[in-house]
């Protein structure tokens, strides 16, 4: 998102953040409802005149005002109104900062509920789930020879008993939502908000064996004083590292496995 859509983004964002502070753990219904328009804008092809350069800016609010009163919550419908009311370098752009800002509602519901850490748990969980089943994991992931309704139900019958009802709200968008990376990449999206949410990032952390709380915590403390900012550690299992530890945070790759090495050697014999 460059420029232009990021300012109109975050000019709407600030509006709506005392809104969605004020609804309390309203704001699963109303993230539900934004991720909803946010689907329609993009299947009945919306977008385009939501965002034309050429039309002036009321006159999209109107027609966003026509198109979803009386279908989701006012506070959603002047949401979009004042989305559209801003430039957008590409209509895709809008799409994205409604999704964000449905992920971020409910996220923020679970947060005045007080279970959103459990949610973030819970989302790394099914990314967990996920890695170590590679036939579930393609069976989530959107495909034509796929039916979305399908794709959430087999979601809704695998981890439907074990989450709260916000977590299965955002794991529904994930597998309904099409996006580069896939179903795991949704995931991610929806951990970095969680944790952006609670004023720190997310380290994941890979090893070939578990673990123990004294290393964790450990590398936290490292993590922590390396970034200048707080961390959330999602672990994850490779025996195929064979040993030491892969460290992914924001852009940065710290990669100390003996596989890495192993590969740095023959790359270096061949050449």
């Amino acid at each position: 998102m460059n420029t232009g859509s990021a300012a109109s983004r975050a000019a709407a964002a600030r509006a709506w953040e005392p809104v969605l502070d004020l609804a309390g753990p309203e704001g699963l219904d109303l993230g539900e409802q934004i991720l909803a328009v946010a689907h329609q804008v993009a299947v009945g092809s919306l977008s385009a005149p939501l965002t034309d350069p050429g039309r002036p800016g009321q006159d999209k609010a109107d027609l966003a005002h026509r198109l979803f009163h009386g279908r989701v919550d006012d506070r959603v419908v002047e949401l979009l109104q004042a989305l559209v009311r801003g430039r957008w370098s590409a209509p895709v752009d809008l799409i994205s900062a409604l999704h964000d800002l449905g992920i971020e509602a409910i996220l923020t519901g679970a947060r005045s509920a007080g279970t959103l850490e459990q949610v973030e748990q819970e989302i790394f969980g099914v990314s967990a789930a996920l890695e170590h089943d590679r036939e579930l994991r393609r069976a989530l992931e959107p495909s034509r020879r796929s039916r979305g309704r399908d794709r959430v139900r087999l979601a809704q019958q695998v981890f439907g008993a074990h989450l709260t009802s916000s977590t299965m709200s955002l794991v529904v968008w994930c597998v309904r939502h099409r996006a580069e990376g896939g179903v795991p990449r949704n995931l991610r999206r929806v951990a970095e908000l969680a944790a952006r949410l609670q004023d720190r990032v997310v380290a994941d952390v890979v090893s070939a064996v578990p673990l123990s709380d004294v290393q964790l915590g450990r590398l936290r403390a490292l993590l922590v004083a390396r970034l200048g900012t707080d961390v959330e550690i999602n672990a994850t299992l490779d025996p195929q590292v064979i040993g030491g530890l892969k460290v992914v945070v924001q852009d940065q790759v710290i990669d100390s496995t003996v596989r890495h090495r192993l590969e740095a050697v023959r790359s270096a014999l061949a050449g």
